[in-house]
């Protein structure tokens, strides 16, 4: 006897059903690895409001914040490899963003601050800045976010 369409869609309605409660919860990577990506499009988003691009809003972040840095401070500070530091460093100085001038403690190493342009871009990002720290602090307890995330960096040391 053929099934009829509402018989077939039961059918389908309880495989799915069955298939969902059998369905692994989602590991801990996965759990961490979408929470990242779903924040990385909300920084986007939020930046792009205010005509801010995201690529490289972090290391402007952390030079306008802290001054100028060494690479090695950015790149361990944003958990970077230095190699890709580098590069977004190196993108920045092509739009004018970050300058880098010789460290006068060992000739050898550089020192990257923000010029005039990438300061005028790092403030135009505050506003995004405001209302994802205000989105967050409206849904996310800040004390346990704290304590887990520095637990979870404890666990990669």
């Amino acid at each position: 006897m053929p099934s009829t369409p509402s018989s077939s869609r039961s059918s389908r309605s309880k495989i799915r059903s069955a298939a969902q409660r059998a369905r692994p919860r989602r590991s801990l990577l996965l759990l961490l690895v979408a929470a990242h990506q779903r924040m990385a499009l909300l920084v986007e988003r939020e930046l792009a409001r205010d005509g801010v691009e995201s690529n490289g809003y972090g290391v402007l972040s952390l030079i306008g914040a802290r001054g100028t840095m060494r690479l090695t401070e950015l790149a361990q500070d944003l958990g970077l490899p230095l190699t890709t530091a580098s590069d977004v460093v190196r993108r920045l100085e092509g739009r004018n963003f970050v300058r880098r001038r010789p460290n006068p403690e060992d000739g050898r190493s550089f020192l990257f601050e923000l010029t005039a342009r990438g300061d005028r871009e790092w403030r135009r990002g505050w506003g995004a800045r405001q209302r994802i720290n205000a989105a967050l602090d409206e849904r996310v307890d800040a004390a346990e976010m704290r304590a887990g995330l520095t637990t979870l960096g404890k666990a990669f040391e």
